[in-house]
């Protein structure tokens, strides 16, 4: 039985990889992604980019071990081609139990994560879930100590903690959300959007809170992003999609600059145009 590599280098490799989405009610199969080759090197961290539809939201869940978890079949991710391995496990041939194991090592941030937090549970459980569902065996007072941390690192009073999903701000719940993504202290993160709703004041929060885990876990990461503040603080390598084809990669502080594809160029003129454009939270 092949098990995660936490340490494998690269943490992922992705070569000719074409995804899709099954056809449906009539509709022809999508094809979301086609022919994205990249590796990502231990350590590193790595931000997918592309407008609405570009595919980026499809490869990060894909390589997070969650591209079957839509309850309607045509919404989960299928390989029309190539191939990908993460932590040294090859994805095309994932089982079950072996997508439980990898998901055991990978965190992952939905891009809706902050909204579809459990509401029948305080703060304090839903950070607690990713570790209670897979084992009762934990040291609760270690693990407090972690989650006091956090919580001071995205400006949270404790208080918090009881509080449910409801009484939270969106803002709020998206904190929770990145720290709940943190709770396996997983070698690889893969985040989607995960300063989405936060004000400019509090995405900062967001920020340190990633550093800080990084600096602690030495983690692999991709970042599904278009917070220039995130972008400039922990990212090594960019990669730019359009409608499912990789149309820019390089160095994050070379790519933009020596742009040599017109949509790369006008990506890079909106990121600082709207650096800074949430409304404050409630």
């Amino acid at each position: 039985m092949i098990e995660p590599v936490r340490d494998a280098d690269p943490a992922v490799t992705v070569s000719d990889l074409s995804l899709m989405y099954p056809a449906h009610g009539g509709a022809k199969a999508f094809n979301a992604v086609d022919g994205l080759s990249f590796e990502l090197g231990r350590g590193h961290v790595l931000a997918l980019l592309g407008e609405s539809g570009s595919g980026k939201s499809t490869v990060a869940r894909f390589l997070a071990g969650h591209g079957n978890d839509a309850g309607e079949k045509h919404a989960r991710i299928k390989v029309g081609g190539g191939d990908a391995t993460v932590l040294g496990l090859p994805m095309r041939r994932l089982n079950r139990r072996a997508t439980n194991r990898l998901t055991a090592h990978v965190g992952f941030l939905s891009q809706d994560a902050g909204a579809t937090l459990t509401p029948e549970l305080n703060v304090g459980d839903i950070l607690l879930q990713p570790i209670s569902e897979r084992t009762k065996d934990f040291d609760r007072e270690e693990l407090g100590t972690v989650i006091a941390e956090m919580m001071d690192i995205v400006s949270l009073p404790l208080t918090k903690l009881k509080e449910y999903p409801y009484e939270l701000s969106k803002g709020q719940r998206q904190r929770i959300a990145v720290m709940k993504s943190l709770m396996l202290s997983p070698s690889l993160l893969v985040a989607d959007e995960p300063t989405l709703g936060v004000d400019a004041n509090n995405r900062p929060r967001i920020v340190e809170l990633l550093k800080w885990f990084k600096a602690r876990t030495s983690a692999s990461m991709i970042l599904v992003t278009h917070d220039i503040g995130l972008l400039e603080a922990l990212v090594h390598d960019v990669l730019v999609l359009q409608q499912g084809h990789l149309v820019g990669a390089g160095d994050i502080n070379e790519i933009f600059r020596r742009a040599d594809h017109g949509y790369v160029q006008r990506l890079a003129t909106a990121l600082r145009a709207t650096a800074y454009d949430e409304v404050a939270e409630e």
